[in-house]
């Protein structure tokens, strides 16, 4: 008597595991956590490379201002890039996240605006301060 009790109370506790795991299966079933984390993970990873070098420009834009190696409408329009990038970058967040190919046209806007902040910087347009002479090019 006590063994048939006794196997009956295991085969219901099986079964029970059993179910529980075969519901745990199917409601992870098409989504697999561990690759949506990693999608979170390499958009922060994006995001902070694009602000990071976006926080660079920006200050070498302003050095640029502040040593007189840009002009002030050298500065608005760099400025005004700088704020299409990030514009730009806030629509691609849009989705809550940057993919590979957000992220290159993102950095391709960074070089290009790299490319013009050296440009402008070394164009020998200097801006005329408060008492100095103008420069001659």
């Amino acid at each position: 008597m006590k063994s048939i009790l006794l196997t009956k109370t295991f085969g219901v506790l099986a079964l029970g595991i059993l179910g529980l795991g075969a519901t745990g299966a199917q409601a992870a079933w098409g989504h697999d956590s561990r690759h949506h984390q990693q999608v979170y993970q390499q958009s922060w990873a994006y995001g902070q490379q694009v602000n990071a070098r976006q926080d660079r420009q920006a200050q070498r834009i302003r050095a640029g201002k502040r040593a007189g190696q840009l002009t002030r409408f050298e500065f608005r329009e760099l400025m005004q890039q700088q704020r299409n990038i990030r514009a730009m970058e806030q629509h691609f967040r849009a989705d809550g996240r940057i993919d590979a190919r957000e992220f290159k046209r993102l950095d391709r806007a960074l070089d290009v605006a790299h490319r013009r902040i050296r440009t402008e910087k070394h164009d020998r347009a200097a801006r005329q301060a408060y008492g100095q002479m103008q420069r001659f090019n």
